[in-house]
């Protein structure tokens, strides 16, 4: 990103039966700036979302999800280095199956606390997504989908 910071990823899973859409939730943690994360991955191609009832997602030019062979998961964006390289991420069973079946992955991504189950075991990160497109704190975008095997 255009500033320091952490991110926490997690996979899931939304729909039922052959209706299922993969999810990556990515969680922003700044280190040391006062620049809003949200802001720099709209600044890179990602839409702002405000409603989590009425997404309508861009699909962000440069950006993509890779699948390793290994299992890592890769998110180039439009930036000489990936977002995220290789990352060991717990994909739920389907997970791959609804990214191939649909080609693309939806990547929510947002600054505050509740998105990402870092040991915590929460439910459904639902409360924590809303209260992030309400503030003004949530990007995302149908990024595309490649695996390599």
């Amino acid at each position: 990103m255009d500033l320091d910071a952490r991110l926490h990823l997690q996979a899931a899973v939304w729909g039922r039966d052959d209706n299922r859409i993969a999810v990556l939730l990515a969680e922003t943690e700044p280190v040391r700036s006062a620049a809003d994360p949200t802001s720099a991955l709209v600044a890179k191609g990602l839409g702002l979302v405000t409603d989590l009832a009425r997404i309508a997602l861009p699909r962000p030019p440069g950006w993509h999800v890779d699948l390793g062979p290994a299992g890592g998961v890769t998110v180039r964006w439009p930036h000489p280095t990936p977002l995220v390289s290789g990352a060991a991420l717990d994909l739920p069973g389907v997970w791959r199956w609804a990214a191939r079946r649909t080609g693309v992955v939806v990547l929510l991504a947002g600054g505050g606390p509740g998105v990402c189950d870092r040991g915590e075991r929460t439910a459904h990160p639902t409360a924590a997504l809303t209260r992030m497109a309400t503030t003004g704190a949530l990007a995302g975008g149908a990024v595309p989908f490649r695996e390599t095997r």
